[in-house]
């Protein structure tokens, strides 16, 4: 999961470069056509079955992650990056309140821990100053939508594979959005071309990496892990637009570190004490 939560804050800032140069349907056309020859390469190669079996739930996780898609890339060019990760992060909370009606699993003392640990890190970096937009309010829909595909994903990986989920979704993501889109597309100059295809790529294996996160834990414990998304939103944050991060911002990444290693070392030791 922390290479998919730095697979997913690259493809962010990526998008937040691209800024409101394209219409948001053509980003999402455009993002999952570019990935769809190289996730049918894969599927071919490995032999798995071109379609899912469970298709009711494969298109409640495309209703809920598209809409999701399309709430947060307007969030992304529409208010500052900072505020928008900090209300997505809010992700992890929907998920581990809905995971026990849903999924039936019940987030552990350790799992709420560290969703602690990584919302008061997280309040400590960003110290958002945040009026209810209508951007704050569809980077707060984003967050919710995003739980329930996650869940979705969790109970699809029960009996599908990882590839055959992510390919599926693709299909349809490039399916609703090209439909969306066709009364509006723009050609993309060659500078976009280039973001398109890096996004596209981070977007692709940040979703492969989640829907695998999913299949290996319990959904509650992947959420707390995606907090991993805040320091790298820091570091990109210093490296690329020279923002030093102050006390409190390292306090914070401090914090959402030890809810991180608290989180693996406690499940960890619960594996070993179970296999032993």
């Amino acid at each position: 999961m922390f290479a998919a939560s730095a697979c997913f804050v690259t493809m962010a800032a990526l998008i937040k470069t691209l800024g409101r140069g394209l219409p948001i349907t053509e980003l999402m056309f455009l993002r999952s056509l570019m990935a769809l020859p190289v996730l049918f390469g894969f599927i071919l190669h490995g032999g798995h079955p071109l379609l899912v079996r469970d298709w009711k739930r494969l298109l409640l996780r495309m209703l809920f992650g598209t809409t999701a898609m399309f709430c947060f890339y307007y969030a992304l060019t529409h208010m500052p990056l900072a505020d928008c990760v900090f209300i997505g992060r809010t992700q992890p909370l929907f998920l581990t309140l809905m995971a026990p009606f849903l999924v039936g699993e019940q987030g552990k003392k350790n799992v709420w821990i560290a969703i602690a640990l990584g919302l008061a890190g997280t309040a400590m970096i960003m110290k958002p100053q945040v009026g209810w937009t209508l951007a704050s309010t569809a980077a707060l829909t984003a967050a919710f939508l995003a739980a329930l595909a996650h869940l979705m994903v969790r109970m699809l990986s029960r009996t599908e594979t990882t590839l055959v989920i992510v390919f599926n979704f693709t299909v349809l993501l490039c399916l609703v959005s090209g439909l969306a889109t066709l009364s509006t597309f723009t050609l993309p100059s060659s500078h976009q071309w280039l973001l398109l295809l890096a996004i596209a790529g981070f977007a692709s294996l940040g979703q492969y990496l989640l829907t695998k996160a999913y299949s290996l834990d319990l959904a509650p414990t992947v959420a707390a892990a995606s907090y991993a998304s805040v320091v790298l939103s820091i570091l990109y944050g210093y490296l690329f637009w020279n923002e030093m991060p102050s006390l409190t911002s390292v306090l914070g990444a401090f914090l959402i570190v030890c809810g991180g290693m608290y989180l693996m070392l406690t499940t960890l030791r619960a594996e070993y004490a179970s296999s032993s």
